[in-house]
């Protein structure tokens, strides 16, 4: 799997030692992929056991109902010290309440993201947006899809979302 380019991987938990092996194995198995999709319903392994990806540019993250995601996402953030795309698709359903990131900053987010796309986008999520842009020194591009949301609702996040300072001068936020 070293000469592995693109990985779409789907992990779900059934019991917590050896899903979390397994899984761990696998994750550093593919750590020269340059693109990685990645689905899981629990923060299944360790981010202290994975490898650095440093050839990991264009990373798609789906988290599906578990709480924690938003430390395990920036943790995960730096075992990918190149990255340049980030998508994020969390689905309505999934019951997170977004909280306030006081971790230290990613090298991915002061260098090299430029464009994230956060799908299903929440108003709980409005400090995760705000920390990403807050750190975020050479994004370009910051897409959020309000699909999800009510007229009302999308109101209120367009304009608490433009509100948010950019560390990035450069940098555009695209409502849908």
């Amino acid at each position: 799997m070293k000469s592995l380019e693109k990985a779409d991987i789907s992990i779900y938990q059934f019991d917590s030692f050896n899903s979390e092996t397994s899984a761990t194995h696998l994750i550093q198995g593919i750590c020269n992929v340059r693109s990685l999709s990645l689905t899981t319903d629990a923060a299944i392994f360790l981010t202290s056991r994975l490898p650095i990806f440093h050839n990991l540019i264009e990373f798609k993250y789906l988290g599906v109902g578990f709480n924690g995601r938003e430390t395990w996402l920036v943790e995960f953030l730096h075992c990918v010290p190149n990255l340049k795309t980030l998508t994020l698709n969390f689905p309505d359903d999934a019951g997170t309440r977004w909280k306030a990131l006081h971790m230290k900053v990613p090298s991915c987010l002061s260098f090299h993201l430029k464009e994230i796309e956060i799908s299903y986008f929440d108003p709980r999520m409005i400090e995760m947006v705000s920390y990403f842009l807050d750190n975020a020194m050479v994004l370009e591009k910051l897409k959020i899809s309000t699909a999800a949301l009510t007229w009302s609702q999308k109101w209120g996040a367009q304009i608490k979302l433009l509100q948010l300072l950019k560390r990035s001068k450069k940098s555009l936020i695209v409502i849908l």
